[in-house]
């Protein structure tokens, strides 16, 4: 375990990298979602019998069996969404805990996050535009928890940004024989 957070450099644009990425798999799973309603309306929809006679079948009878389970799983893009943007919150932080950032960068770090809540404002708007389209905008709002999340994006991305900062900054991944930066380790002077 030691052999994997040793030396990491992490990067600066994880508030970027989140703020878009969260839009781009909320997006997708939507279209699929909607897409796969439509494909599901227009198979639900056809009412003829195949074959003649005695072996005649129902094409919603097949539909259905077939096509309706698939369907029923597409559902849980709705919680998937969820659990990817809760999990890149949660890598983010972990992330900022293996890594060590030396002080002299937290200017910078302060610049790309407040950086990366300004673009955060502007797709958070572009989702609620999204989100009040006539066609698309009911497919959105049955994301609950991912349409949560990317309507307070700004403020996720600045609570995250903060708290990432923070972690990489404080030495809470340092053992005692470490010095870092120049520091002198006390337990390591001897006054007898």
């Amino acid at each position: 375990m030691l052999n994997i957070i040793k030396n990491k450099r992490g990067g600066f644009a994880d508030v970027f990298i989140f703020v878009i990425m969260a839009f781009v798999i909320v997006l997708f799973f939507g279209i699929m979602y909607y897409g796969f309603g439509k494909m599901n309306d227009v198979l639900t929809s056809v009412k003829f019998d195949l074959g003649s006679g005695e072996h005649a079948t129902n094409f919603s009878n097949i539909v259905d069996s077939t096509w309706g389970e698939v369907y029923d799983a597409y559902d849980k893009l709705k919680v998937l969404a969820y659990v990817l943007i809760f999990s890149m919150i949660l890598t983010i932080l972990i992330s900022a805990w293996a890594i060590k950032s030396p002080p002299l960068f937290l200017m910078v770090y302060i610049l790309i996050s407040i950086g990366g809540i300004i673009v955060g404002a502007y797709i958070s708007n572009m989702y609620e535009d999204l989100l009040l389209n006539a066609d698309f905008g009911a497919t959105l709002q049955s994301f609950k928890g991912a349409s949560y999340m990317l309507l307070y994006l700004p403020y996720l991305a600045g609570i995250v940004a903060l708290f990432s900062g923070l972690i990489s900054l404080i030495p809470l991944n340092k053992s005692r024989s470490e010095t870092r930066y120049g520091e002198v380790a006390l337990w390591k002077i001897k006054l007898f």
